[in-house]
């Protein structure tokens, strides 16, 4: 059962109608490739070739309806097949036993005539009315290339045959300096032409992929790579370039929108991805039968290049020309001139990339210095006030300040460290000028040398006082605090009944004793060995 719409079924009977001959086959084949239907399904919307169909009557209508209950069951969460939700079904009653007798592809078929299969929705197929209304910009590793080490300007690069290892993370194993060796792919929806260039850098960034679209979209490329121009839309994932306020400042003020979607979808994104698939396949597969296994970056761009402009010659363009295919190349230029009369072509303006900022608020403290980055900037006359620091998105040079209250501006230089024993020169202040001036103003004066007692009549009186008393000693441990506890140690020590008078012999010898821990434990000893020797 097909799922067109009203429009589409009118455009499909009215091109089959003016088909000539001998070539309905053809366009059924390319209208069916356009609305993602099969070539009958074309033929029964348009009502040609064959004889008429005819419909009869269901001979088992009961199966419609199993089907629909089978199908709700099967496509509850978590999920069943359809066999086995038919088999529960049966064995609760809610189908009867003749469905379990119902065959599966019939089933099948009446599912699918229902609309009720558990087909995915097909992927609508992105296209562009001309070239430039929207670009698509991705990031990839290299599938066989590695950094093996920096040579001047340049990178020497190396090819690595067993480029998956069994973890499956691509570019392995990867150097001390951690680069990789990555390419950024530029893909024009209308017309499928193609743009990339290889870099070496750690990974995707936000900078790397300015750099690569302001190259894409100059003219410095030279004559035979074609495209060029400011996109109306840049479509992109979730990645730096998304997250980066300074490349969302610099497409906005090219009037470049960028358009983003969900994370791990594929389908939109294809189209770029598709060249990255190629790229690997057809281009760097190549590069094992040069007779070396290293070359240099600018070297592989060099390739690279001939290979995009031989690629984008031969294949055709998504969007025919004039009715005719042709390829991306030529599509480019025709299409390009046919644009809308009111929406030429932009030019992109000269270095885009110098204009480039990032700012952010910044505090800088007493001593002058504001960091960002954890790179420290001294800034001569300011000292603990807010500022507006910006600087360029490649971290190089200078920062400029911003005052937030005045709106004055100022430049921070990176903080270069004095050598040992240099002492940071500083103008004089007043107080300076006035030490300098009164040098010989300090007088040697002893203003608190001992003076003699002055002559007294009052005869002093001695202070009456008492002799100190002895102070116990806190560190010792054999004495107890009170007579109570020593009693209470006494008994601990001397289980037998104490007669009164006995009681008070005892508390009189224990405090003769000093109130001693050990005097104490050595008298019930003594008086219970007593005890036990006299029976």
């Amino acid at each position: 059962m097909t799922t067109l719409s009203d429009a589409a079924r009118r455009d499909v009977a009215e091109a089959m109608a003016a088909a000539p001959r001998g070539e309905r086959t053809r366009t059924a084949d390319r209208l069916a490739r356009f609305y993602g239907i099969s070539r009958s399904t074309v033929y029964a919307e348009a009502k040609v070739g064959g004889a008429p169909q005819t419909t009869r009557a269901a001979s088992r209508p009961e199966y419609r309806e199993w089907v629909r209950t089978i199908v709700a069951l099967a496509s509850r969460p978590p999920g069943l097949g359809f066999e086995d939700a038919r088999r529960i079904l049966v064995a609760n009653g809610t189908l009867p036993p003749e469905a379990a007798d119902m065959p599966l592809g019939t089933a099948y078929r009446l599912a699918r005539q229902m609309d009720l299969g558990a087909r995915p929705p097909r992927n609508q197929k992105l296209s562009a009315e001309y070239p430039m209304q929207a670009v698509l910009i991705d990031w990839s590793a290299s599938k066989y290339l590695l950094a093996e080490r920096p040579q001047g300007d340049d990178w020497l690069l190396k090819l690595h045959r067993r480029p998956t290892p069994a973890s499956g993370y691509k570019n392995r194993p990867l150097k001390p300096h951690r680069q990789r060796v990555g390419v950024y792919g530029l893909w024009d929806m209308c017309t499928g032409y193609t743009l990339s260039r290889y870099y070496v850098e750690r990974g995707e960034t936000a900078l790397g992929a300015l750099e690569f679209l302001m190259w894409a979209l100059g003219q410095d490329k030279g004559e035979r790579l074609l495209l060029h121009g400011v996109p109306d839309d840049l479509w992109s994932d979730l990645g730096p370039l998304a997250r980066s306020e300074s490349a969302d400042d610099l497409l906005k003020r090219l009037d470049i929108a960028l358009i983003t979607g969900e994370p791990y979808n594929k389908a939109r994104m294809g189209g770029v991805e598709g060249g990255h698939k190629i790229r690997w396949q057809a281009f760097e597969r190549t590069l094992f039968h040069r007779g070396s296994e290293t070359i240099l970056l600018s070297e592989l761009n060099a390739r690279l290049s001939e290979f995009l402009v031989r690629e984008n010659d031969i294949r055709l363009s998504r969007t025919p020309v004039a009715g005719r295919p042709a390829s991306r190349a030529a599509a480019w230029t025709a299409l390009t001139n046919a644009r809308p009369a009111g929406n030429p072509l932009r030019r992109l303006p000269e270095s885009p990339l110098e204009t480039l900022s990032r700012e952010t608020r910044r505090k800088i403290d007493v001593t002058g210095m504001v960091r960002w980055g954890g790179v420290a900037y001294e800034c001569d006359g300011w000292h603990d006030r807010w500022v507006i620091a910006r600087r360029a998105a490649d971290d190089t040079g200078d920062l400029v300040l911003e005052d937030e209250a005045s709106g004055e501006r100022r430049i921070a230089r990176r903080y270069q460290p004095r050598p040992y024993g240099t002492i940071r020169s500083a103008p004089a202040s007043e107080r300076d000028k006035l030490q300098a001036e009164h040098q010989g103003l300090a007088v040697a004066v002893d203003l608190y040398a001992p003076r003699a007692a002055p002559a007294s009549n009052v005869t002093p009186i001695p202070v009456r006082s008492a002799p100190a008393a002895e102070l116990e000693n806190p560190l010792a441990a054999d004495r107890l605090v009170s007579v109570e506890d020593a009693m209470r140690l006494f008994r601990s020590r001397f289980p037998y009944p104490v007669s009164a008078a006995s009681l008070r012999l005892i508390r009189a010898r224990i405090e003769e004793a000093g109130l001693s821990r050990r005097a104490v434990t050595e008298l019930a000893q003594e008086l219970s060995a007593r005890m036990l020797k006299e029976g």
